[in-house]
């Protein structure tokens, strides 16, 4: 009788904790809700790293799905091969919610203008702050970088997290 009270109750202690996973699961994929940014990104610096790898820092304004009006810091870092990836930050108006997003992708070289890059790639909100703690969501973006005027626009379309639902 021991050994089968034994067997039994690990039967249990196994499907509390596989129940109790269930439980403490991150957002279902059907709480996803449009997102959509736009903004320009005014570069404030540019560094020639090891590797002909190069760096673009910023500063990006414009205005994001459930953010409003938004701005935050930028960073880019892309190779001569034509890829880059992006850390972005866009911190809403009120100063609480913000939504962190990784962004990789390929850029074209300019032909005929030889200022503008254009780009495609796609992002991951990897997190945030207030509204956006724990979000999630992925999408595509579009770029087109003045590299004479040192300004970039940008378009963000996917989806996020419904806020305060992490």
């Amino acid at each position: 009788m021991r050994r089968s009270w034994n067997t039994i109750s690990r039967r249990i202690g196994t499907v509390v904790v596989l129940t109790l996973c269930g439980l403490a699961a991150p957002a279902a994929a059907d709480d996803q809700v449009p997102f959509t940014a736009e903004g320009t990104a005014v570069i404030t610096s540019v560094t020639h790293l090891l590797g002909g790898l190069t760096q673009l820092n910023g500063t990006v304004s414009g205005t994001a799905t459930h953010l409003g009006n938004a701005s935050g810091p930028t960073t880019r870092t892309q190779n001569h091969q034509g890829s880059f990836s992006t850390t972005t930050v866009l911190i809403g108006a009120n100063g609480t919610d913000s939504v962190i997003l990784a962004i990789s992708g390929k850029f074209e070289s300019p032909r005929g203008n030889k200022c503008v890059v254009t780009s495609t790639g796609t992002y991951t909100v990897t997190g945030g702050t207030g509204s956006f703690a724990n979000a999630t969501g992925s999408g595509t973006i579009t770029t087109e970088i003045d590299q004479c005027e040192g300004t970039a626009t940008g378009i963000y379309e996917g989806t996020i997290s419904r806020p305060n639902s992490g």
